[in-house]
Order: C-alpha cells, then sequence, then structure tokens
C-alpha cells in the first residue's frame, strides 16, 4: 500500500536540502535513489511505491503523479507546491519534527543521497540511473514495472537470497496494510 504521508515527507526532506525548490526530473530521481537505497540498507522501502522503468530511467510511479498533479494527497499538498515549469517547491520551512513519518534511519538514507547526488543536475541523474542501476530495462517509449527481486539483485544479492527478500518485504507491505485498516 502506497504511503503518501512517507512519500510526501521524503520529498521534503529533499526539496529543504535544495534550498526549498528542484527540478522535477531531478526530484523523481532522487527519490528513486532514496528507496533503493532504503531496500538495500534495510530490506524494505519506505513509501512502498511502485518502482518502474521510463524511458528516463527508473521512477516511482505514484511519487511521480503526485509531483505532476495526477494524485489528490492532502500530506503531499501541505508541504510541497503545485509544479511549475519544470519545479517544484516547499510551500514553507520545515523542521524535523515536520518529517515525523520519516525514522532516523531514513533521514540518514536522504542526507546519504543528497550527498552523493544532490550536486548533479537531472541529465547526470538520468544517465546514472541508466548506467549504475541494473534493474533499469529501456521500456521503448513506454513504461514497466521494477520488481522488487530485480532491484535486489542489481544491490548484488543472489537470486535466491534476491527472490527471498521480495517475498519478505511484500509480506510486510501485507502487514502494514492490515494495520493500516485496522486504525480506519
Amino acid at each position: 500500500m502506497f504511503k503518501k504521508r512517507e512519500a510526501a515527507q521524503l520529498a521534503a526532506a529533499l526539496l529543504d536540502r535544495a534550498g526549498g525548490r528542484l527540478n522535477v526530473l531531478k526530484l523523481t530521481k532522487l527519490l528513486y535513489l532514496v528507496e533503493r537505497e532504503a531496500m538495500k540498507r534495510h530490506g524494505f522501502q519506505v513509501s512502498d511505491d511502485q518502482m518502474v522503468s521510463m524511458p528516463k530511467g527508473p521512477v516511482l510511479s505514484q511519487s511521480l503523479d503526485l509531483t505532476n498533479g495526477f494524485i489528490v494527497s492532502d500530506e503531499w499538498d501541505g508541504l510541497v507546491e503545485d509544479r511549475e515549469q519544470h519545479e517544484v517547491r516547499l510551500k514553507h520551512a520545515i523542521a524535523r519534527k515536520n518529517l515525523d513519518a520519516l525514522s532516523d534511519a531514513t533521514m540518514s538514507i536522504v542526507d546519504g543521497v543528497w550527498a552523493e547526488f544532490g550536486q548533479m543536475n537531472q541529465w547526470d541523474l538520468v544517465k546514472y540511473t541508466h548506467d549504475q542501476c541494473a534493474e533499469w530495462k529501456d521500456p521503448k517509449g513506454s513504461s514497466s514495472p521494477i520488481p522488487a527481486q530485480r532491484v535486489f539483485m542489481a544491490l548484488g544479492a543472489s537470486a535466491p537470497d534476491a527472490e527471498l527478500m521480495a517475498k519478505e518485504m511484500k509480506a510486510q507491505q501485507y502487514l502494514d496494510k492490515l494495520l493500516a485498516d485496522a486504525d480506519d
């Protein structure tokens, strides 16, 4: 189940590190790299967004839809201004307490991704994700899902381990959904 609140807070954290504004394509690449690193370090994603291959590299499907305004979300709209001229901006300054859906471990990932990739422009990130994210497959002008198992294998897991990790991640997502449904 996609976690809009976590996705919005990840975007806000990255926008904050960028001084409050980012090119849309750059933001989508950074969000993908944060989720990929979370899978590498912890075996799960932060927002449980669907990873997809698109012509300009891998992206998070629903986060891209939020960025483009195709999904309505109070969480996103409370933190991020509407897309304008290929940029998004923070609505207001944020503090760590505004990012309460993100653990300290997740914030460490955000900081690490920003330190490594924040100075790159969107086209450098497109090239990087094409060249360095082996899970990306050229969808020939369309889009195609990136299975979690393929991400884990690209991160160095053996095929059997990647399969097990993908199953564990799916089981955790199912448990999170059950717990969320119980809270409603």
